[in-house]
C-alpha cells in the first residue's frame, strides 16, 4: 500500500466534516483555509463543487479536479459541499443512507475514494462536507486513522457552559463567570453561532475588564426585546391568552431562535411570583418583599404581589412545576418548543 503524501505538512490530503452543526463546519473550513492560504486570498486556489449538480459523474470529476495542477496557485483546496450524495443509495446501488439522488454507484464511489487516499496527489486538499457520515465503511477508517474525520455535532443543552468558558477564553481572551456562563447558556440555548456572537459583544461591552460578569451578561443580552416579553408576561399575568399569543407572534417574527431567552424570561418572572408567595406568608411587607426581591418598576413589582396573594403558595409553585416540565419536553424533543410554550399559556389563562 503506498503512502498517502500529504498536501500540506499540517493536513491530510483528503479530509472529511461531518455532522449538522453549520458553526462547527465553518470553523473547520476557516481553519483548513487558514492552513493552506495564510491570511492570502486563496483565488484560483480555492474550487468549490456541488457533488449533486455533476450527477453521476460526480467522484470522477472531483477526483480529476483534485489530481490536476492549479496554472495560478501552489496548493488547491477542493471543497465538495455537500458530499453526501456521493455515498447515498443511488444509480449502482450499495449505498448507506436513505434513498437519495443519482450520483452514481455510491460503491464505486468509495472504491475510487479510498484509491485516491492511497495514493492522493501531493498539491491538493480535498474536503467532502456531509451531513450524514458512516463509521462503518473502509473509507471512514481510513480517514479516521488519520485523524482526518471532523464531527460537527450540535451540543447539549449541559454542555453550553464549559463550550461558552472554552470559546471566551480562546477566541476573545476573556475570562466569563462560571454563573455568567451559566446564564448565557440559559438565555441563548446551544445555538454556537448566537453564543459566539453574543460572547463578541460583550468582550466588547468592558474591553478592558479581563472577566465578563453576569451584570454584563443581564445588561447586554439578558434584556433583549424586553418591553416585548414583558407585555407578554403582562398579559400572562392578566390572563389575556390573546394578548399573550399575539405577542408570541411578535416575538418570533423578531428572532426565530428566541425560545431560550422568553422561556428564562417566564421562569424568572415565576420565581419571583412563588418566591413573594413565600415572604408574604412570613408577613413581610411589600415595600420589604419588591427590595428583597430586587422587583422593578413599580408596576411590575404591584403585579407580581398581586399574583402572589391571588395564586396562593400552591398555585405558584404548580406554575413553576408546569414551566419546568414544559422545559424538559422541549430539552427532550417532545413537541416543538414554540407550540409548547403556546399550550402553557392557553392552559395558565384558561385556569
Amino acid at each position: 500500500m503506498a503512502k498517502a503524501a500529504a498536501a500540506s505538512p499540517a493536513l491530510n490530503p483528503v479530509i472529511v466534516i461531518a455532522g449538522p452543526e453549520l458553526y462547527l463546519r465553518n470553523e473547520h473550513l476557516a481553519a483548513i483555509k487558514a492552513t493552506l492560504f495564510g491570511k492570502d486570498d486563496p483565488g484560483m486556489g480555492l474550487v468549490r463543487i456541488d457533488a449533486k449538480a455533476l450527477g453521476g459523474a460526480a467522484i470522477t470529476a472531483i477526483l480529476d479536479e483534485c489530481r490536476m495542477p492549479s496554472m495560478f496557485a501552489p496548493q488547491k483546496l477542493v471543497i465538495v459541499e455537500p458530499a453526501d450524495m456521493l455515498f447515498k443509495k443511488g444509480g449502482g446501488g450499495g449505498g448507506d443512507d436513505d434513498a437519495g439522488d443519482d450520483t452514481g454507484d455510491s460503491g464505486r464511489n468509495r472504491e475510487l475514494l479510498e484509491n485516491y487516499i492511497e495514493s492522493p496527489t501531493e498539491t491538493a486538499t480535498l474536503v467532502l462536507v456531509c451531513t450524514n457520515w458512516l463509521k462503518t465503511t473502509r473509507v471512514h477508517k481510513q480517514l479516521d486513522k488519520l485523524g482526518a474525520v471532523k464531527w460537527c455535532d450540535p451540543i447539549k443543552d449541559a454542555q453550553a457552559p464549559a463550550w461558552i468558558t472554552k470559546r471566551a477564553r480562546d477566541a476573545h481572551n476573556k475570562q466569563i463567570e462560571p454563573v455568567a456562563a451559566q446564564r448565557l447558556a440559559e438565555l441563548i440555548g446551544p445555538d454556537l453561532q448566537r453564543l459566539d456572537n453574543e460572547l463578541a459583544k460583550l468582550s466588547l461591552y468592558e474591553p478592558d475588564a479581563p472577566v465578563i460578569n453576569v451584570k454584563a451578561v443581564d445588561d447586554l443580552v439578558g434584556f433583549q426585546h424586553e418591553q416585548q416579553i414583558w407585555d407578554m408576561i403582562n398579559a400572562l399575568a392578566a390572563r389575556d391568552a390573546k394578548t399573550a399569543l399575539k405577542k408570541i407572534d411578535e416575538l418570533w417574527a423578531l428572532d426565530p431562535k428566541i425560545e431560550y431567552t422568553v422561556s428564562g424570561a417566564i421562569f424568572v418572572w415565576l420565581g419571583q411570583v412563588l418566591k413573594a408567595r413565600e415572604l408574604v406568608d412570613r408577613r413581610m411587607n411589600d415595600g420589604m418583599i419588591t427590595k428583597e426581591l430586587k422587583l422593578w418598576p413599580p408596576e411590575r413589582a404591584a403585579k407580581v404581589l398581586t399574583l402572589a396573594r391571588a395564586w396562593g403558595l400552591a398555585g405558584a409553585a404548580r406554575w413553576s412545576q408546569e414551566m419546568l416540565a414544559m422545559d424538559v419536553a422541549n430539552k427532550s424533543g417532545l413537541g416543538e418548543p414554540r407550540r409548547n410554550l403556546e399550550r402553557f399559556i392557553m392552559t395558565l389563562c384558561e385556569t
